[in-house]
């Protein structure tokens, strides 16, 4: 029971995590064009942590639970991070390759 009480709030994390970058992500590239994904992406981002952390906290008690619903928040967040940051590197390199072969420059 405890270890599928933390797989849901697992769950619920990445959830959480997701929607947090999809807000960001709409609000820099269409500012002022999705107020409302905005709001409802920042909705469920929140709910979707307080979710996460109920089920932490209900599966090992307050204070581990809240130790546990910060590693899986962190270890999530540093998940997407690194995945972004590969991803940005990806698609620089696919620009620049062929920016060079528009110019027609060697690599």
């Amino acid at each position: 029971m405890i270890i599928l009480l933390i797989i849901a709030g697992l769950i619920f994390c990445g959830a959480s995590v997701y929607c947090f970058y999809k807000a960001n992500y709409c609000a820099c590239t269409q500012a002022g064009q999705c107020d409302n994904p905005v709001n409802h992406y920042w909705l469920g981002a929140m709910l979707n942590a307080l979710v996460s952390l109920a089920f932490c906290c209900i599966a090992l008690h307050v204070e581990q639970g809240t130790l546990l619903w910060l590693t899986l928040m962190a270890s999530c967040f540093l998940g997407a991070y690194i995945s972004a940051k590969s991803e940005k590197l990806k698609r620089c390199k696919k620009a620049n390759s062929t920016n060079a072969l528009l110019t027609n420059e060697p690599n």
